[in-house]
C-alpha cells in the first residue's frame, strides 16, 4: 500500500519539477498551418454530434443519470476528488440541459441522502429527507458539477468555441481519428481559456476521446498536470442517442485504457422525467445557462 501511495506523490513531483510552461495541445499540422479557416474542423464537429444522436440530446430540458466513481489505488490520497465519498458508491446526477445547473445525491456511503447542488454558479447543499438548504462555496463541488455536466454536452457544446481548426489525422490503437482543435481567446496556448483536441473515430465518426486543459482546477496544479486525457464508451439510449456509458480520466496525453486515475460508469439516463425547478431551489439569482458571470478584472 505504501508503494502505491509513493508512486503517484512521486509521478507528481516530478511533473511539477519539469513542467513550467502551459501546456500546447496544437497537433505539428496545426501549427505548420495556423489562423486556417474553421470550416473543416467545425463541420467535422457538427457532423459528430448528428451521427451520436446529440442533436436530440441537446433539445431534452432536462435529465438524470446514474454515475459511480472507481479510483486507481494510491491516488485517492491526493487531494483531487470533486465528491469525496463518491469510490465505488452510487450518484444521481440530474442537470438542466445546456446550463451549469445542476445537482448530485448520494444514493450510497456515509454521505447517503445529501445533496450538492449548483445554480447559476451558486453552490449549496441539502439532504433528500430535509427541507433546510445552505449555501456554501466549496470550490471542488461547484468545478466538479460544471465540469462533468460541459463533458457530458461536450459534443455540442464545444461548438460555441470561438476557435475551431482541424488539426490533422492520427492513429492511435489502430484506430485512425481526424483530430479537431478548439479554444477560445487565441490558438496558442493562454492561461485565461481551456484547450480541446478533439478525436473523431474516422469509421464510425463518433468521439472517442479528448485531450483537454484545465486551468480553473479547484485546487492550484502545476502546468504538467492542467493536461489530461478524457477517453469515452457510449451506448444508445431511450432518445436514440449514445451518450457516454464510461469516461476513464488519464493524466496528459492519450494512454491505453488501464492507464486511468479514476473512471466512472454512467447508467439509467432519464430524459425530461422530473420537474425542472429542482434544480432552482435558490430564490433571486440570475439566469446565466451556458455562460458564466463577468468577473472585474
Amino acid at each position: 500500500m505504501k508503494l502505491l501511495i509513493r508512486l503517484p506523490l512521486y509521478f507528481m513531483f516530478i511533473l511539477m519539477i519539469q513542467s513550467c510552461g502551459s501546456v500546447d495541445l496544437r497537433s505539428d499540422y496545426l501549427i505548420s498551418n495556423p489562423n486556417q479557416a474553421d470550416t473543416k474542423g467545425r463541420g467535422l464537429l457538427e457532423a459528430s454530434m448528428e451521427k451520436m444522436g446529440y442533436n436530440k440530446f441537446s433539445k431534452t430540458d432536462v435529465y438524470e443519470v446514474t454515475a459511480q466513481f472507481n479510483w486507481k489505488k494510491g491516488w485517492l490520497v491526493m487531494p483531487m476528488n470533486a465528491f469525496p465519498g463518491n469510490n465505488k458508491n452510487d450518484l444521481q446526477f440530474r442537470f438542466a440541459t445546456n446550463t451549469f445547473d445542476g445537482q448530485l445525491e448520494y444514493l450510497e456511503g456515509r454521505k447517503k441522502g445529501v445533496i450538492q447542488g449548483l445554480q447559476s454558479w451558486q453552490g449549496y447543499k441539502s439532504h433528500s429527507k430535509k427541507d433546510e438548504l445552505k449555501k456554501h462555496e466549496h470550490d471542488r463541488y461547484i468545478w466538479g458539477l460544471a465540469t462533468y455536466h460541459y463533458i457530458l454536452e461536450s459534443p455540442f457544446r464545444i461548438l460555441d468555441a470561438t476557435i475551431i481548426r482541424y488539426a490533422g489525422e492520427k492513429e492511435f490503437e489502430n484506430k485512425q481519428y481526424d483530430l479537431v482543435y478548439a479554444t477560445w481567446g487565441s490558438e496558442e496556448p493562454n492561461s485565461k481559456y481551456d484547450r480541446w483536441l478533439i478525436y473523431i473515430n474516422k469509421e464510425t465518426g463518433f468521439i472517442d476521446l479528448t485531450e483537454v486543459t484545465i486551468n480553473d482546477f479547484f485546487i492550484t496544479m502545476p502546468k504538467g498536470l492542467q493536461h489530461g486525457t478524457v477517453r469515452f464508451d457510449r451506448k444508445e439510449t431511450s432518445i436514440g442517442a449514445h451518450l457516454p456509458s464510461k469516461i476513464s480520466i488519464q493524466l496528459l496525453s492519450p494512454k491505453k485504457e488501464e492507464g486511468y486515475v479514476y473512471y466512472f460508469t454512467l447508467s439509467n439516463y432519464k430524459f425530461d422525467g422530473f420537474n425542472k425547478d429542482i434544480l432552482y431551489p435558490i430564490e433571486g439569482l440570475p439566469l446565466y445557462g451556458n455562460s458564466k458571470p463577468t468577473l472585474p478584472e
